[in-house]
């Protein structure tokens, strides 16, 4: 089993649940948080080297490229820095947020989310696994190329 605690899907696809505690909207908006400066990231870093790429060596085009890429990717780092710090933090103040705030919680709900809004993700059980006895069909050298 993929999760550590069942989530149900409801019928209508919606990211939120019918009974939902407070801890469970934390652990929600937290996941939403990440994954949208994930998504976000990323199409910072490929418009903007995309259009690095595209500036032609000009100055005044390179510098607005390579500076809004530093701030993703220093973005990024910052927010995989509060996944994993987070918990510690709160654990410092004697708040007991570890069991809606954990790393693994996260990307599970992240992984539910993503599921809910752009389907189901893609199964590894699917593919053929290459077993040792069928590598003895290909020749041991390619002279026959």
């Amino acid at each position: 089993m993929l999760y550590s605690t069942v989530y149900a899907i409801n019928e209508t696809g919606s990211i939120f649940e019918s009974k939902m505690d407070f801890g469970e909207f934390i652990l929600l908006a937290i996941s939403l948080f990440v994954l949208a400066a994930g998504i976000l990231s990323i199409v910072f870093i490929l418009w903007w080297g995309l259009l690095l790429i595209l500036s032609g060596g000009k100055d005044d085009k390179i510098k607005p490229a390579i500076n809004t890429i530093r701030f993703a990717v220093i973005g990024v780092v910052v927010t995989v820095l509060t996944i994993f710090l987070f918990p510690v933090f709160w654990r410092l103040l004697w708040l007991d947020v570890e069991r809606y705030a954990k790393p693994q919680r996260i990307f599970e709900k992240i992984e539910e989310i993503w599921d809910k809004i752009f389907g189901d993700s893609v199964s590894t059980a699917q593919y053929d696994t290459v077993s040792p006895d069928s590598l003895d069909d290909f020749p041991a050298d390619f002279s026959d190329l």
